[in-house]
């Protein structure tokens, strides 16, 4: 069946699908933080964020199968549901980020972040950190400074670093605020040099793509004063950060210390199902119309407000927020335990269920080792564990299961986790 399955999609799909993993793995169903194969193999979910409070959460399946045996539409006809979603997220947002726009995708808000940017600021320009993505159209394609190399980004588009910190058991960043707000000078003058001024910083509060870092406390104040200084607006992209996976908060945003003008948010959102939101200032936004038009036919729909309103309900109920938290912090200290025995971990780190294991040569030399962060990944796909790889140098192991991850889940992830590296070559 599966050799049926990927000449069919290979031939029917094209060359651009990609394998996530190079062991034939088709999953066909989900539940909670479990996920079966096409053979009927059960797995450990410890990787896909898309799912947020688990695979098929029976409440949000009833939301979502009620409204859409009742009626679905789009939001050019006024509907309760809708507003009543937008209503439940702008009391989790600080003031004036009190306006809600409903699209389907990432990309597509992130999209619209841009426009609403470039309208109100008069520039051009965008910053991003080294390693970022944040979409893949054809305007927000051109900030993936983690797939495209340096002389290969527009002129309109500038990198900055992400806070990394100096290494193993030191979370002390690597730059000093001042240094590090230098190079934000340095990347905003360049843009001037090449006859651009910036709209807009695109960050992931987490930096994820980066490698997975939290500043201190006020750490990015002066970079961030430093981009408004131009004018420019600061987009928080919290697509992998939202809805409390950091632990510490509900925002990405509030948990790294960032004050954005535009927050962007979306597949975790709906637990699955294609919500994306974006939400600003009324100012902004009546900026943004002063010169522009937009509407989106299907974004946020009743059916995936529906989903969306069952989401945050979830998170409440079942107190997720403080799960992750909880956690979150068992699984690093397990993890730092593993990293004592193995030199090939040269860090632990994240936030909430958020966590990177950094795979390297070993520890002295500190060299990024990508050959064992896949040989891990498939090692632990043997096993019945899922987790991904990010970060500039391809070696972080990316743990970023549902909301719902137990004690007993983290336990099963390192245990598993230790025999792969047993097993996988020096």
């Amino acid at each position: 069946m599966y050799d049926t399955l990927m000449e069919r999609r290979a031939r029917l799909l094209g060359p651009m699908y990609k394998q996530f993993y190079q062991t034939p793995f088709a999953p066909v169903r989900g539940e909670g933080v479990w996920v079966t194969d096409h053979a009927g193999k059960r797995y450990l979910d410890a990787y896909n964020n898309v799912p947020h409070v688990g695979h098929c959460h029976p409440r949000v399946v009833e939301a979502a199968s009620r409204q859409i045996a009742t009626f679905n539409s789009n939001t050019r006809y006024p509907s309760e549901l809708i507003v009543d979603y937008a209503e439940r997220l702008a009391e989790t947002m600080p003031d004036p980020l009190k306006v809600c726009m409903f699209v389907c995708s990432g990309t597509e808000a992130n999209e619209l972040a841009w426009r609403i940017a470039m309208a109100n600021s008069g520039g051009d320009g965008a910053l991003v950190t080294k390693s970022a993505f944040h979409g893949n159209s054809t305007i927000i394609g051109a900030l993936d400074s983690s797939t495209l190399p340096a002389e290969r980004l527009q002129d309109w588009v500038a990198t900055v670093p992400a806070p990394e910190h100096r290494g193993v058991g030191d979370r002390t960043p690597k730059l000093t605020a001042s240094a590090y707000t230098g190079q934000y000078r340095q990347a905003i003058a360049g843009l001037a040099h090449r006859g651009h001024r910036p709209a807009a910083l695109f960050a992931c509060p987490v930096f994820a793509s980066d490698g997975l870092y939290s500043p201190p406390a006020g750490y990015l104040d002066e970079a961030m004063a430093e981009v408004r200084k131009t004018g420019a607006l600061i987009i928080s992209d919290e697509v992998q950060s939202a809805l409390g996976r950091a632990g510490t908060d509900f925002w990405g945003f509030q948990h790294a210390g960032i004050v954005p003008d535009i927050v962007t948010m979306a597949k975790p959102m709906g637990n699955g199902l294609p919500l994306a939101v974006v939400v600003t200032s009324r100012k902004l936004v009546e900026g943004f119309l002063k010169t522009e038009r937009y509407f989106n036919t299907f974004g946020g729909n009743q059916v995936v407000a529906a989903a969306g309103i069952a989401v945050l309900d979830v998170l409440r109920d079942e107190k997720l927020q403080e799960n992750a938290l909880e956690i979150g912090a068992y699984l690093r200290r397990r993890l730092a335990l593993l990293m004592e025995r193995d030199e090939r971990i040269g860090d632990v780190r994240g936030t909430g269920l958020f966590v990177g294991v950094e795979m390297v040569r070993d520890r002295a030399g500190n060299a990024p080792a990508p050959e064992t962060a896949r040989a891990v990944i498939e090692g632990l796909l043997l096993r019945g564990v899922l987790v991904g790889i990010t970060g500039r140098g391809r070696n972080l192991l990316k743990i970023r299961p549902p909301m719902i991850f137990s004690q007993e889940n983290a336990d099963q992830l390192v245990d598993t986790l230790e025999k792969t590296l047993a097993a996988t070559p020096r």
